[in-house]
């Protein structure tokens, strides 16, 4: 009864972890999608936005920045790659094969080094087009905005990690072992 109990949990758990990097896949899949099909910004980037929407200066430029970025579309693509690579590796997990535990240290291992070259290529390319702002905003906006930069790419990295220490614990990798379709 014990051990029933035990092995139900672990199928939740591989479930679960299954669909958080589902979702982590799918997600950079249609990010790396859309940055490859973004089209040329309009004079007033303000009318992208809803009429009632209070925008700051340092949105405008962020968003700017991340359409002009010269290395836009390449790492775009490199994103859709690795993005479907960590989907791939959810597949495999829910379906317990036994390569599915090495394939998605490397997807996420591919993932990690993906966020940390967008977020270089990006907080680089935002120092060099980030235009004063006026000393409304005490502090400056420049280093608010990249730290804003890093956060996200942080969080994205932690999510990662999360869910691949979480498919390769050792009992997830017991039961894939005793139940795997090869």
């Amino acid at each position: 009864m014990a051990d029933e109990s035990k092995e139900r949990k672990v199928i939740i758990a591989l479930l679960l972890t299954s669909t958080l990097l589902t979702m982590l896949g799918i997600a950079g899949v249609l990010r790396g999608a859309y940055d490859l099909s973004l089209a040329p910004l309009p004079e007033d980037i303000r009318e992208l936005y809803e009429p009632e929407a209070e925008v700051t200066d340092a949105e405008v430029q962020l968003f700017e920045a991340q359409v002009s970025n010269p290395y836009r579309r390449p790492m775009a693509a490199a994103n859709v790659v690795v993005s479907a690579l960590v989907l791939i590796g959810s597949f495999m997990l829910s379906w317990r094969r036994k390569l599915a535990l090495w394939w998605i240290k490397q997807a996420v291992a591919a993932k990690l080094i993906w966020i940390t070259a967008y977020t270089v290529s990006l907080v680089s390319h935002v120092k060099l087009t980030f235009a004063p702002l006026p000393l409304e905003h005490p502090g400056g906006a420049l280093p608010e905005v990249i730290g804003g930069v890093i956060l996200v790419s942080t969080f994205s990295g932690a999510l990662h990690v999360a869910a691949a220490y979480r498919a390769t614990r050792p009992d997830i990798g017991q039961f894939i072992e005793s139940n795997a379709k090869s």
